[in-house]
């Protein structure tokens, strides 16, 4: 081994893995302090440790061959100079300021969503004008760079000043020793890139077991590489025939019948008796509103007195779940109504243009259809899926400077969304063509900011201003929508795209998808509440059923206030990224990568996950693999695009 490193370029190579190695494996011990409440500290911990030696190991690898490379580039007589001297110094400096720079990033990312670098991470890296704004706008970054900087010059200097760049200098010229540790670095590093994977990390029952397990950079890059997950390939399957015969069976209902007797066609006739209504609908997607945040979710400080009020003058699901954590995700579910896919949602994907939306409806009665967001719809693709899917593009691009009056790095405040979709509702009614536009709200996302005077918290406080600000935006927009002529025709849907968090001690934390959604209008629809189990896919459909409109869908959502509700299934769907799961009367079943499962009794008041009785299991996992695989293969074969119809 002490051959090994003999030569400069194997010894400036394992000063790298080993600053590397500490780096990694400081951030995981500030990470597991961060974590400190809700890791269970038994003999799991050790897992956690070994586990992260193992990956931060392998990780360092990587970090370590740029600098087998300059010691094989660099000769070794100049290394060994006054400048060379430097250079290595400078070079060092800014190795350990990147690294230092993406723990300090990571344990923000931490803080935000209690996770490793994922998906999300990635996304940030890709649409940076949005990022790096919301970053500057939440942060003193001026300050933290600065620190960052000087701590990864205080790495170099004590390296200089303990003789460590003149050891990696003084190694051996001989070709025979330079050439040893190259061979061996590069070769450990090939065999690391292809034969460790991140998916063999061990199932920790705390999902924050999992993610400290995991080192940041890997975690990154295994994220970059899965953007997609076949579900073919990595989760439990069903003969295709029998997959497409059960989910068949599982969505058909006496008003909503098979469109063909084909089994390869998932499509269901809705009929509808009497006139249907031609009211005006408006979506409010709003960003990160957990149930916890209002009044009937637990939350006792009172930051949401306006969606709490008309939460009892509206038709309110007391009992829907989010699919999933991410914004996209939300609008997959209230658009498509389709069971989260495996990986990134379909609005992301490059294939995910040209569908079957529940704007379609819409659009074969001549309504104007818009997607309204304050900010840059270029992010995660939003632009185009809604155009494509037939949608006037109304994001801030489409505005007038005048319509902003506030903006954050994420957009144009949630009152300026809503005034921009009043004027546009003006047009559209004086044109005498009804609307539907479905509005994405900003607020209520990092960092935290909103105009002045509106609420009696201050502005870039934190969440629970944002959302209150946002909960006053609302009412603004009733307050002046009620004095539109087109009010009294007009469905107002307000529904969160997700929690505002979603990590959990569990696989996958029930408690983190509850979420708040409310069709509202007095002077339309009576006041209700439905408490069946819901998820966010059987939004749409029942503002259809509120509509009375005659339809085929592809989606599988149910009509909630349909004359056979009662009898309909309470269940709901809930992912993340790679785990897929259906909750159904009390019980989870789980949907995992190499074909694993996991199955559950849920207390859903608790979160409480605990082992299922086999005789419990009944059909369910039967039916969340028809449902999950059903839905991936409609996307994967094409039928959810409008040419296939």
């Amino acid at each position: 081994m002490r051959q090994l490193f003999r030569s400069a370029p194997a010894r400036l190579a394992l000063v790298a893995f080993s600053l590397f190695f500490s780096l990694s494996l400081l951030s995981r011990l500030a990470l597991l302090f961060t974590a400190r409440h809700d890791v269970i500290w038994d003999v799991s911990v050790l897992g956690i440790l070994g586990c992260g030696i193992f990956y931060d190991a392998a990780a360092g690898l990587f970090a370590a061959a740029p600098w087998l490379l300059l010691g094989i580039i660099a000769p070794v007589r100049s290394l060994r100079s006054r400048v060379g001297q430097w250079l290595i110094a400078g070079l060092m400096l800014v190795f350990a300021s990147i690294f230092i720079f993406i723990s300090t990033s990571e344990w923000f990312f931490w803080d935000e969503f209690n996770v490793r670098f994922n998906f999300i991470a990635v996304d940030y890296l890709i649409w940076t004008q949005e990022v790096l704004g919301n970053i500057s706008e939440s942060y003193p970054m001026v300050p933290i760079l600065g620190g960052i900087v000087l701590a990864g010059g205080l790495v170099s200097w004590a390296m200089k000043r303990k003789g460590v760049f003149a050891w990696t200098a003084n190694g051996t010229t001989t070709w025979a020793d330079r050439s040893g540790g190259i061979v061996a670095g590069l070769g450990l590093t090939s065999l690391t890139f292809l034969f460790v994977s991140q998916s063999a990390l061990p199932a920790f029952a705390n999902q924050f077991h999992s993610e400290l397990a995991k080192n940041g950079c890997w975690s990154f890059f295994a994220a970059f590489k899965q953007m997609e997950l076949d579900y073919t390939k990595w989760y439990p399957k069903l003969p295709q025939d029998e997959a497409l015969a059960t989910t068949r069976k599982l969505l058909v209902t006496p008003n909503e019948t098979a469109a063909s007797p084909a089994n390869d066609d998932l499509r269901r006739t809705i009929t509808r008796t009497g006139p249907e209504q031609r009211w005006n609908v408006i979506l409010i997607c709003m960003e990160s509103l957990g149930a916890d945040f209002m009044t009937y979710g637990g939350n006792d400080r009172h930051i949401t007195p306006n969606l709490d009020r008309l939460a009892n003058e509206s038709v309110f699901f007391e009992n829907l779940y989010a699919t999933g954590t991410r914004t996209v995700r939300g609008m997959e579910a209230l658009t498509l109504n389709l069971p989260p896919t495996p990986g990134q949602a379909i609005i992301y994907r490059p294939e995910g243009t040209d569908l079957v939306t529940s704007f379609s409806p819409f659009l074969k009665r001549g309504y104007d259809c818009g997607f309204f967001y304050g900010g840059d719809g270029r992010f995660d693709f939003m632009n185009r899926y809604f155009t494509t899917a037939g949608c006037r593009r109304m994001d801030v691009g489409a505005w007038e400077k005048s319509d902003v009056s506030f903006k954050t790095s994420w957009g144009a405040c949630d009152e300026d969304l809503f005034n921009k979709t009043i004027s546009e509702a003006d047009k559209a009614d004086a044109a005498g063509k009804p609307f539907h536009y479905f509005c994405m709200t900003t607020s209520n996302h990092r960092p935290y900011d909103f105009p002045a005077g509106r609420i009696d918290m201050p502005s870039h406080t934190g969440r629970n201003a944002a959302v209150k600000y946002s909960d006053w935006a609302v009412q603004d927009l009733i307050n002046k929508a009620s004095k539109r002529p087109w009010f009294k025709n007009t469905l107002f849907v307000f529904c969160a795209d997700h929690c505002a968090s979603s990590a959990g001690k569990s696989e996958l934390n029930v408690q983190k998808f509850h979420i708040p959604c409310m069709i509202y209008n007095p002077l339309l629809v009576p006041a209700n509440k439905i408490d069946a189990l819901c998820s966010q896919v059987d939004v749409m459909p029942t503002v259809f059923g509120l509509l009375n409109w005659s339809h085929d869908t592809l989606g599988y959502g149910y009509d909630r206030l349909a004359p056979d509700a009662a009898s309909l299934p309470n269940r709901a769907f809930i992912s993340n990224y790679q785990k897929i799961g259906l909750l159904q009367n009390g019980r989870l079943a789980v949907l995992k990568p190499k074909t694993q499962t996991s199955l559950y009794q849920c207390d859903l008041k608790t979160g409480i996950l605990s082992s299922m009785k086999p005789e419990a299991v009944g059909d369910l996992l039967r039916d969340t693999t028809a449902y999950y695989q059903s839905a991936s293969w409609l996307f994967s074969s094409g039928r959810l695009k409008k040419s296939f119809q």
